[in-house]
């Protein structure tokens, strides 16, 4: 009786306290972009983009036991195709920071974006041993960027570019 009070206990006081996920941290609120091509960061606070991209969802994170079930339509990464073999060289490499509640002192998740123009395509790096947040088992690794991430951040990287070039 003790476990069921305890497992009841837990299921209403997460889905009291929804706002904040696991290990305290609240959800997206912005997506920075760094990069040798910008004259000042890149930051992404539009709901529209923030709230569509997760990096929550794949191999690993098991976040689904807590949140419920996860939406892999969301994921930055399109899992389905695997490792990198091939990733061209030469391409222009942006840091990626999603910076989660709280505001006052925001954990991060850092992922690196190559975009590939020649093959309207781009891939995302995970690093080796630098994200506590969540740990793919990919770590070290490139994977493609999804259709969804190339839709929302690729252009919104082409539009910065054009605003504020590099002087």
């Amino acid at each position: 009786m003790k476990q069921l009070s305890l497992g009841l206990f837990l299921v209403l006081f997460l889905c009291s306290h929804e706002t904040t996920w696991a290990g305290g941290w609240g959800p997206v609120y912005a997506i920075e972009v760094r990069g040798d091509a910008f004259a000042k960061p890149l930051v992404i606070t539009e709901p529209s983009i923030v709230a569509e991209l997760s990096f929550w969802v794949g191999p690993g994170t098991g976040f689904s036991q807590f949140m419920g079930p996860v939406n892999h339509d969301l994921s930055i990464v399109d899992w389905n195709r695997g490792e990198v073999a091939d990733k061209p060289d030469g391409l222009a490499s942006y840091e990626v920071r999603f910076l989660l509640e709280p505001r006052d002192n925001p954990p991060k998740y850092t992922v690196v974006y190559e975009p590939d123009p020649e093959n309207d395509s781009g891939y995302i790096y995970y690093p080796a041993k630098t994200n506590s947040i969540v740990t793919h088992y990919v770590d070290g690794t490139w994977r493609y960027a999804s259709t969804r991430w190339q839709d929302r951040v690729g252009a919104a990287i082409a539009a910065h570019l054009q605003s504020h070039p590099v002087q």
